[in-house]
C-alpha cells in the first residue's frame, strides 16, 4: 500500500514538475504581429537619440517594441541565418533589423536600397548599430 501511495505522489510531482518546465522554459514567444507598439519613431531621429545619450535612449527603448520607418541601406541574407536590414542614419552606424523568420525571396526582393520600410520589432540596444530583433515589416514603399 506505501509503495503505491509513493508511485501516485511521485506521479503528481512529476507532473507538476514536467508543467513548471513547459510553462517557464519551453514556451516560445509570442508573435511580433500579436504585440502592441510602445513607440512609434522614425529611423534617424531614433538612432540620434542612442547615439546623444545612449543610457537615456536604453531606458527608453531597451526591451521595448517600436515601430521604426526609414529608408533601407542594404539587405543581407545570409546563409544559416535570417535576413538582416540596415535603415540609414546620419550617424557613423545603421539601425539593425533581423527579421523575425524566413522570408520568401520574392517578397524580401521588393525591399531595395533607398526603399522606405516600416518595420515593428524589439529594440535590444546598441553595438555601433541600434540593433533591433524580431523584426517584421509592416509596410514598404
Amino acid at each position: 500500500m506505501k509503495k503505491k501511495k509513493l508511485l501516485i505522489a511521485a506521479a503528481i510531482i512529476g507532473a507538476i514538475a514536467a508543467y513548471f518546465v513547459w510553462a517557464n522554459f519551453l514556451k516560445t514567444a509570442p508573435s511580433m504581429r500579436k504585440l502592441d507598439v510602445d513607440y512609434q519613431v522614425e529611423a534617424v531621429a531614433f538612432y540620434n537619440e542612442f547615439d546623444s545619450n545612449e543610457a537615456t535612449a536604453n531606458t527608453k527603448y531597451l526591451n521595448k517594441i517600436v515601430q521604426v520607418t526609414g529608408e533601407v541601406d542594404n539587405v543581407e541574407v545570409m546563409e544559416g541565418s535570417k535576413p538582416v536590414i540596415s535603415l540609414k542614419t546620419e550617424g557613423f552606424g545603421v539601425i539593425k533589423c533581423t527579421l523575425e523568420s524566413d522570408i520568401d525571396e520574392d517578397e524580401l526582393s521588393k525591399i531595395n536600397a533607398n526603399s522606405t520600410v516600416t518595420i515593428k520589432a524589439e529594440c535590444i540596444g546598441m553595438l555601433l548599430d541600434v540593433l533591433l530583433n524580431r523584426s517584421i515589416i509592416i509596410e514598404t514603399n
